[in-house]
C-alpha cells in the first residue's frame, strides 16, 4: 500500500497477513517533493504524482529517483492523473486535459486538450482521468458546469480526438469525481449527483445506475469486475459495498468517529484502505473481531 503525508513523502506500507498489522517500508519511501501531492498513481515500475501549481513528476519504484518533471503552471492545481505505458494523462483545474508521452520529453510530447469553453466565468475543472486497460481510451471527468458538454468524455488515447460524451440532461454542477474502468467497454462512474453509473461504450448508453440512500456524493470506487462494487461517500468516513445484481447495498462500513469525506479507497478485497482527513484506516475483512480496524497515520 502506498500513501502520502504531511511532510510530502510518498510513503509505502506492508501489510502482514499472519497478524494483520501494518508498518511502513521506509526503503521504499519516495522523498524529495516540494510540492503538496494532489493525485498518484503507480504502474509497474513507474510512480506517477501530481502536485500543486500544475506539476507532474514520473518517478522510477526501485531506484525512488525522479525520471521526469513538467510544469504547467499557467493550468493551475493538476487535479487527477493516469498512465498507460509510456503516456501520463492528467486534468487540471483549469480544465485542461495534458497527454504526455514521457518518450519526448519536450513540447513534442505534449498534446492540450481544452476541456473549457472560452466564454465559461467558471473553469470547468477537471475532477477524474482514467485509461482503458488495452490503452484504447481514456476518459475525463469533468465538474460539469457547461450545458453544452457532459460530464463523462471518452478519447482516442493514440489521436487525443473525442470519440464520444456519455449520458444526456445532466445537472449543472454533476460533477464525476471518479472512474474506474472494469474491461476496455465497461466503466464505472460517480460524482456530486450521488449516483454510481455502470456504462457500456458499445452502446453509449448508461446500463444500471446505483443511488446512493443518504443523499452524499460520492468520492471514489473500486470493483473486482465481477459484481462487488465498493464506493465511498463525503460523510463521516462511510463505505458501501454494493453487489451489481442488487438495487439498493449490500453492506457499509464506518471507518472512524469524525465527519471526514473518503478521499480515496482502494482493496484487495480481503482488506479495505479507505484514506481520511486523519489518517488511512484499514478494514480487515479476514478477522471476525473488533481488532479488524487499524489506523495508519
Amino acid at each position: 500500500m502506498i500513501a502520502t503525508d504531511f511532510f510530502v513523502n510518498i510513503n509505502c506500507y506492508d501489510v502482514f497477513n499472519n497478524d494483520s498489522t501494518v508498518k511502513e517500508d521506509v526503503s521504499n519511501r519516495i522523498s524529495g517533493c516540494n510540492y503538496d501531492v494532489t493525485k498518484f498513481v503507480v504502474n509497474d515500475d513507474v510512480l506517477v504524482s501530481g502536485f500543486r501549481e500544475g506539476r507532474i513528476i514520473v518517478f522510477d519504484t526501485v531506484s525512488k529517483e525522479k525520471k521526469f518533471e513538467y510544469s504547467f503552471d499557467e493550468c493551475g492545481d493538476t487535479q487527477a492523473v493516469a498512465v498507460y505505458n509510456d503516456t501520463v494523462v492528467a486534468g487540471y483545474q483549469d480544465g485542461s486535459v495534458k497527454v504526455l508521452n514521457t518518450k519526448k520529453y519536450d513540447s513534442s510530447g505534449v498534446v492540450t486538450i481544452n476541456n473549457c469553453s472560452n466564454s465559461a466565468s467558471i473553469p470547468n475543472r477537471v475532477w477524474s482521468v482514467a485509461t482503458a486497460p488495452d490503452g484504447s481510451t481514456f476518459t475525463v471527468g469533468n465538474a460539469g458546469l457547461e450545458t453544452n458538454r457532459t460530464p463523462v468524455e471518452v478519447y482516442d488515447l493514440e489521436s487525443c480526438r473525442l470519440l464520444h460524451n456519455l449520458g444526456s440532461g445532466h445537472k449543472r454542477g454533476a460533477g464525476v469525481l471518479d472512474i474506474k474502468y472494469e474491461t476496455s467497454h465497461i466503466m464505472l462512474t460517480c460524482g456530486y449527483d450521488t449516483s454510481l453509473r455502470l456504462w457500456d461504450l458499445r452502446t453509449l448508453s448508461c446500463e444500471k445506475e446505483w443511488t446512493e440512500p443518504f443523499d452524499t456524493e460520492l468520492s471514489s470506487i473500486q470493483s473486482d469486475g465481477n459484481n462487488v462494487m465498493l464506493t465511498g461517500t463525503f460523510q463521516y468516513g462511510m463505505t458501501r459495498l454494493w453487489d451489481k445484481r442488487l438495487n439498493d447495498p449490500v453492506q457499509m462500513y464506518y471507518c472512524g468517529q469524525k465527519r471526514s469525506p473518503v478521499y480515496c479507497l482502494d482493496t484487495d478485497f480481503q482488506r479495505l484502505f479507505v484514506a481520511l482527513d486523519w489518517g488511512i484506516h484499514m478494514l480487515d475483512f479476514t478477522v471476525y473481531n473488533s481488532h479488524n480496524k487499524h489506523v495508519i497515520r
